[in-house]
């Protein structure tokens, strides 16, 4: 059976996504995000980095409890046990990355899988929901969103190093690997076809003029 990856879209909005986290991690060095902010990238190295073929962040995939107490009751504000609601760039990022990959995970959720390095259970539970509900729970939670890879150094220092670089192979290989990475540290049922899709995953292309579409520039 075939399963249809990510679309040149999709791609599109993850990179800008990232790129939305990068400027809001490298803004704040507060955040808990310590190596990106130190690494001060510039405005050429945050596009190359951003330009990473899935999220650069999680949102709890992986974390059932967190979910299920959360969602017990999705018509009321846990009010004891919220951190409260997070700045205004952090909300607007955790609803638009919620929006994302609720109508990924409702349209294609073999793609959202591979995005995300979310198990099948995740995505079920996000395309259930409406998307109201969701994004009001977006709104209300300054703990929702981490770094990807937050205890893996030597894969962020090869992102922030050949994953950073001007050169398009190297950076396409950087990229390929901590994609590689997040899929096979996951658990799942179906792990050997996404693990093996991510391997063979057509490179991401992107619009350069209307009716033209071009590999990722050597930016």
């Amino acid at each position: 059976m075939e399963y249809e990856g990510p679309t040149r879209d999709d791609f599109a909005n993850i990179n800008a996504l990232n790129r939305s986290f990068l400027v809001a991690m490298s803004e704040s060095p507060t955040t808990g995000f310590g190596a990106i902010a130190e690494r001060g990238l510039t405005h050429s190295e945050l596009s190359r980095l951003a330009s990473a073929p899935f999220l650069l962040f999680s949102l709890r995939e992986h974390d059932d409890e967190y979910w299920e107490h959360i969602l017990k009751d999705e018509s009321q504000i846990d009010l004891i046990h919220s951190p409260g609601p997070p700045d205004t760039h952090l909300r607007q990022l955790q609803m638009a990355s919620l929006g994302f990959l609720w109508q990924l995970a409702r349209r294609n959720p073999y793609a959202a899988r591979i995005v995300s390095g979310a198990p099948v259970s995740w995505c079920e539970r996000l395309a259930d929901l409406t998307l109201v509900t969701l994004l009001h729970f977006a709104a209300t939670r300054n703990d929702l969103l981490s770094v990807r890879f937050p205890d893996d150094d030597k894969l962020w220092c090869r992102l922030l190093g050949n994953g950073i670089s001007a050169r398009y192979q190297v950076r396409l290989t950087s990229h390929q690997s901590a994609l590689q990475a997040m899929l096979t540290r996951q658990r799942g049922p179906a792990y050997n076809r996404i693990s093996a899709a991510a391997c063979t995953m057509r490179k991401p292309v992107q619009r350069n003029t209307p009716g033209h579409a071009v590999r990722d520039p050597k930016v």
